[in-house]
């Protein structure tokens, strides 16, 4: 009776610390969401949708779709912005053998003119053109390589201090556990990529400690699994781990956006483990 209490409790507290929210079927492949606006969520879907860009409510409701012109959703895996851009990735490359990565530049800061007195009017345009930058990783040689050096794939995109970050999915054999950080600079023509640092994530295999999101505010990298959150603190131009969150059973988490530093959003597609998703955890 005891440990019945105690288990009770221990799911009470969790349940307190977060809201759950369910997502239209539309987005049933969703694979990254940002808070951009307020009252405005922007999300995507992986491969096998349009390129599309959603507009949801802060309660998951779809309000608007744009099409993204001059882009091809081959497999995006995340999305990011900084004040005048939004910056999505067509980074998935489960098999490691894409020569075709690529992130979509989108001009976001004309969508300010939809909002009268800082609420949006829903009149939102129906396409927005995208700028293409192609990148590839520096230190990858063989397409695909050797599987004990499979870790060119990603669904984990942050803009950080003027550049792009591109955390890697680990799926080599055996399993390493290592995230490559990698930094993009997009002023550059071609962009420049570098491998930025390597962390450790806690983990027996791909599913449960590789990355799948990421997110970054106030020099502070918060990074996704499907079992944890990780939250990283830039330190002399370093990341150091700062804390970490169990989320509780396995879900097939896919997308996290920051709302402060006490609450994080995150999304989950349809799998086995569960129907699409959203859920506001606080911190």
């Amino acid at each position: 009776m005891r440990l019945l209490n105690i288990i009770l409790i221990l799911f009470l507290l969790t349940s307190c610390a977060s809201t759950s929210y369910r997502i239209s079927s539309e987005l049933s492949e969703i694979s990254g969401i940002e808070n951009q606006y307020r009252g405005a969520l922007f999300a995507i879907n992986d491969s096998g949708d349009d390129p599309v860009l959603y507009i949801m409510k802060s309660n998951g409701v779809i309000f608007h779709k744009i099409f993204i012109t001059g882009a091809k959703n081959v497999d995006w895996e995340d999305l990011s912005y900084d004040d005048d851009f939004l910056y999505i990735g067509d980074i998935g490359n489960n098999r490691n053998q894409r020569k075709d990565l690529k992130v979509y530049r989108v001009q976001i800061n004309d969508l300010l003119e939809y909002y009268n007195d800082g609420e949006l009017n829903y009149n939102l345009p129906d396409t927005i053109k995208a700028q293409p930058y192609v990148f590839n990783y520096p230190d990858q040689i063989n397409f695909p390589p050797e599987e004990s050096r499979m870790n060119f794939d990603s669904e984990a995109l942050a803009h950080a201090d003027g550049k792009l970050l591109i955390l890697s999915k680990d799926r080599s054999k055996p399993y390493q556990g290592i995230c490559k950080i990698y930094e993009v600079d997009l002023s550059n023509k071609p962009p420049k990529t570098k491998l930025f640092q390597e962390i450790q994530l806690k983990g027996v295999s791909w599913l449960t400690g590789s990355v799948t999101g990421c997110d970054y505010l106030n020099n502070k990298l918060y990074v996704l699994t499907y079992k944890r959150l990780y939250i990283f603190e830039r330190s002399k131009g370093q990341f150091k781990l700062l804390h970490k969150k169990n989320l509780g059973w396995l879900q097939q988490w896919e997308g996290i956006s920051v709302e402060s530093e006490s609450e994080v959003r995150i999304v989950a597609e349809k799998s086995y483990l569960g129907k699409q998703k959203m859920k506001i955890i606080k911190l």
